[in-house]
């Protein structure tokens, strides 16, 4: 707030300070950013200077303002390696932050801007298709071996009826009884009892028929060539 009031009306937190108050997966900011149209120096305020940013992409914060989501990841793709910029875009999404098809337009509009990752960003959203937001880092690894693959693309986030229960799948193809889980204590549990109900959870799949893969984060980060033989054996289709 005090950056925005030195840098006088219609200055606004931008960058991967606007992604820190919006609380972006992993986004760290050592000094307020900020978009204005003046000319401005300091040694404690990143400025970016431009013309009055489109009404489309400013927000309010409680009193501080800002740049909307959409807008954020947008300008923060560029410092963002793949999986990290799908992980992030996966997680807005999930949280209502970020809509794709307003994401989608916004990249329309800014395409003549020459943003530094927005081609990358776009690509990125065209490939996840419309089905429901990945949950983790994991997920969106997996998700870009499975496209690599070249099989099919499964359901994501697939719910199973069984006698015990219903489970839900990280991904699933129902008509070949095949189902794929990324599989990792930070995101399935820490405690023995998490640990004790997923592997509970796989034996019921297996008395109706349905085959399940577990992928830990370590064999798909460290050998993916494995994670992708795989999948074309379990899949055995391609796309």
């Amino acid at each position: 707030m005090a950056a925005v009031l030195w840098a006088g009306d219609g200055s606004l937190v931008s960058h991967a300070a606007a992604a820190v108050l919006w609380a972006f997966d992993g986004l760290r900011a050592r000094r307020a950013e900020l978009w204005t149209t003046r000319s401005l120096r300091s040694d404690f305020v990143v400025v970016h200077r431009g013309t009055r940013l489109d009404r489309a992409d400013r927000t309010m914060l409680g009193p501080i303002p800002i740049t909307t989501p959409v807008r954020t990841l947008i300008d923060v793709a560029g410092r963002l390696e793949d999986l990290r910029l799908s992980a992030v875009m996966e997680d807005l999404i999930k949280r209502d932050l970020v809509d794709p098809e307003r994401l989608r337009a916004r990249l329309r509009a800014l395409r003549s801007s020459g943003r530094p990752g927005a081609a990358r960003l776009q690509a990125l959203l065209d490939a996840r298709g419309d089905g429901p937001a990945m949950e983790s880092t994991l997920e969106a690894l997996v998700w870009s071996l499975i496209l690599e693959s070249g099989v099919r693309p499964p359901a994501r986030q697939h719910w199973v009826d069984v006698p015990g229960g219903r489970y839900r799948l990280d991904f699933c193809w129902p008509d070949l009884r095949f189902g794929l889980e990324c599989d990792s204590y930070e995101h399935h549990g820490e405690r023995k009892s998490d640990w004790g109900k997923d592997r509970a959870r796989y034996a019921e799949l297996a008395v109706i028929g349905l085959r399940v893969m577990p992928v830990t984060w370590e064999v798909a980060r460290h050998d993916p060539k494995r994670v992708l033989r795989w999948l074309r054996g379990g899949v055995r289709e391609v796309a």
